[in-house]
């Protein structure tokens, strides 16, 4: 018999992440056999749904550099109080916006760490690391690459790493709805937010020059402030037949379902859930080497491609190896499904309550 625990989930917001997305597959869960609590500084984004007890504590990103202390410090009171009245068993933090406070607030924090800190962390973030992860029960990176990054740093006595978990059962019963977007061809798909650090300029370079553009549309899901940049790239190509930018899907699986691979064109990363789950949905994937997490979800050869970031045409030729070679899409088709079956939530989130 599994002794019922009470876990509290803090994270910033329940928006657009991968992050949250976790936080949310965590939720529902851990609500199986536990009693969950998701604390919320920004409870006004809700993309994803979660299970449990909700607490909003309305303290959304300041500017300034003293309304940022003082939200800080506040932050931090409110979890030391929720913490003391709820009593909690586990609590876990995601991402340093949590993080910091949750651990300033309860020694017994597990942090979580989900972005490549060397390209994320501003010179404050890592002084509030020095300062503040020594003192978590434990820090975990979300890859192995991550963890090594954190350990020449800081050299922390507590780190640990814990891949994202996806819930392959939940995604696949999603990949089965009718999508709202019908593509009369086969298709190549994408999905991240709309910004710089997704580079989706190179992977509209790479797919312009592919011949893989004869035969396959590009569809890239997602919302951001890179549409009006990306539409008018889209235009000098020639590509606005070819290219498609619906915006956002809250259920973006039927379209990965349903493609000829996915392909992740990103300058960094933490450990992209949305390789998981293109490959828990049998899809091949092709993705930029980027320091943390993908050469890590990847088998060079074996469930897809890893191409070095800002090679254009090494982007190029990986489309058109996985579009147009039958056998190996096949081959990494085979793979795919058993190369992410122990990242399944199931696992993972055990892993997580032993910690």
């Amino acid at each position: 018999m599994t002794l019922r625990r009470k876990i509290a989930l803090v994270v910033y917001s329940l928006g657009m992440g991968g992050a949250e997305k976790v936080v949310s597959d965590l939720s529902f869960q851990f609500a199986k056999q536990h009693d969950v609590t998701l604390i919320l500084f920004d409870g006004s984004r809700m993309y994803y749904p979660y299970a449990g007890e909700l607490i909003d504590i309305h303290c959304p990103s300041k500017h300034g550099f003293l309304a940022k202390v003082f939200n800080f410090l506040d932050r931090a009171n409110q979890l030391r109080r929720i913490f003391k009245i709820k009593r909690f068993d586990t609590i876990i933090s995601v991402m340093e916006h949590a993080n910091f406070p949750s651990i300033l607030a309860s020694r017994l924090t597990i942090a979580a760490n989900h972005c490549n800190p060397e390209r994320n962390f501003s010179r404050f973030d890592w002084l509030f690391a020095r300062w503040l992860y020594p003192r978590a029960k434990k820090v975990v990176a979300v890859s192995r690459e991550g963890m090594r990054i954190f350990q020449q740093h800081l050299n922390l006595k507590n780190l640990d790493c814990l891949y994202n978990p996806v819930n392959l059962y939940r995604i696949r019963q999603l990949a089965q709805e009718r999508p709202a977007v019908t593509l009369d061809e086969p298709y190549i798909v994408a999905a991240g937010r709309l910004s710089p650090e997704k580079n989706f300029t190179s992977l509209l370079d790479a797919y312009a020059q592919s011949q893989a553009r004869e035969s396959f549309k590009l569809l890239i899901l997602g919302e951001g402030s890179e549409r009006a940049t990306l539409e008018q790239h889209i235009k000098d190509k020639g590509l606005e037949q070819r290219v498609i930018l619906p915006g956002f899907m809250r259920n973006p699986y039927p379209y990965i379902h349903k493609s000829r691979c996915l392909v992740l064109s990103s300058l960094h990363e933490g450990f992209p859930v949305i390789l998981i789950e293109a490959l828990g949905l049998g899809r091949p994937v092709i993705s930029t080497d980027c320091e943390t997490g993908p050469r890590e979800i990847i088998v060079q050869g074996e469930n897809g491609l890893l191409v070095p970031t800002h090679d254009v045409a090494a982007l190029t030729d990986a489309l058109d190896r996985v579009c147009l070679d039958d056998v190996l899409h096949a081959h990494f088709q085979e793979n795919a499904i058993p190369s992410v079956e122990y990242l399944d939530i199931e696992k993972v989130a055990e892993q997580w309550l032993a910690l």
